[in-house]
């Protein structure tokens, strides 16, 4: 068995169930003061779903239980060929004249999304055969997905006009998928390490900004920072880190004497 990668696909697991209970309770919160609220008994299921969620994802993360991962790994993809389905028949009801990029980018956010990676990792956790995917190719992977996400978003904005395109963006997208390529081949975890660090400060500003900016609506500042908080993303990005401990904890152990050399000569 691969308990690394049990214990980190136990970890999004919680995580996720986390993101939904915070995001459920906010909006609940928010919907009691606009007046728009839905059915209690319809808030309280989905409230209740999330909890057992949470909690099996604690049983498979104490009791290294895979069959609990297995069932949510199957949950989650009906969940997105359901929510593709409904996507799509939402779609086909709107207006004449509403543009298909709409549609497109739903579908994007559910097919090319880095939970889909799980979804495939947790049959790779006890697997029949002897296999190579362990916890390097997973968060590879992740990463690499989720960068494809945004390489795709970025080059079809880019046919819509030069003002929605970004070469930053782009470039930022296309990095994950260059270093995961890189780290693959040649079956480096420190490309990795230092991707994962820069990924985290791109996203702590991102998230940092967009409060910034929507400083004054209470709803954006929030949910921005419901999202930063219970972020799958950053189980990822600290799962590196475990991958060959024993060179992370020399790499830690070079920059710790570099930072005192540098404290000696200042």
């Amino acid at each position: 068995m691969n308990l690394a990668l049990l214990r980190v696909c136990a970890a999004v697991m919680i995580m996720n169930s986390l993101y939904n209970i915070a995001s459920l309770l906010f909006n609940r919160f928010y919907a009691e003061m606009t007046g728009d609220i839905e059915p209690l008994g319809f808030f309280i299921a989905s409230l209740l779903l999330c909890v057992i969620i949470f909690a099996l994802g604690t049983v498979a993360l104490v009791k290294q239980n895979v069959l609990v991962l297995k069932i949510y790994a199957v949950w989650i993809a009906i969940c997105i060929l359901g929510g593709t389905v409904v996507d799509i028949m939402n779609f086909n009801r709107l207006p004449l004249g509403v543009s298909y990029s709409h549609l497109f980018n739903s579908l994007l956010e559910r097919i090319v999304n880095p939970m889909i990676v799980f979804v495939v990792a947790v049959f790779f956790i006890e697997p029949k055969k002897a296999t190579q995917f362990g916890l390097l190719q997973f968060c590879t992977a992740f990463f690499m997905v989720d960068g494809a996400n945004d390489m795709i978003q970025s080059i079809v904005s880019l046919f819509k006009g030069a003002e929605s395109f970004s070469i930053v963006n782009a470039v930022l997208a296309l990095l994950p998928i260059a270093l995961g390529v890189f780290a693959i081949v040649k079956r480096n975890s420190l490309i990795l390490k230092i991707y994962a660090v820069i990924a985290f400060v791109e996203l702590l500003w991102g998230s940092l900004g967009y409060m910034r900016e929507n400083m004054y609506g209470g709803y954006y500042v929030a949910s921005a920072f419901v999202g930063l908080m219970f972020n799958t993303f950053l189980v990822v990005c600290v799962a590196t880190f475990f991958i060959e401990p024993e060179k992370t904890r020399a790499y830690f152990q070079k920059v710790k004497s570099l930072f005192v050399k540098w404290k000696e000569m200042t």
